[in-house]
């Protein structure tokens, strides 16, 4: 894998800076699926990295104001796509 990951994500800049470095190593995933069940395109992580990665994406989607999966602010799909626009 690519992209370096963090130890923890605890803000938004945080997370965008983390899905951004998926983004650009072409590790993007939809952010709600197991890392442990994705087709990679590139080399697959680990389970170590898999595991840090699920974690990871809990810490984003838990968020304050993130309860509401309707109205979330900070949705990582969303910015994903629009990355993926750009």
């Amino acid at each position: 894998m690519k992209t370096v990951l963090p130890t923890s994500i605890n803000t938004v800049e945080e997370a965008k800076k983390f899905l951004t470095e998926l983004h650009n190593n072409n590790e993007t995933f939809h952010p709600e699926d197991d890392a442990h069940t994705i087709v990679w395109e590139t080399s697959s992580p680990t389970k170590e990295e898999c595991d840090q990665i699920n974690k990871l994406m809990s810490e984003i989607y838990a968020f304050p104001g993130n309860e509401d999966s309707q109205n979330m602010v900070f949705d990582p799909c969303e910015f994903l796509l629009s990355l993926s626009e750009a």
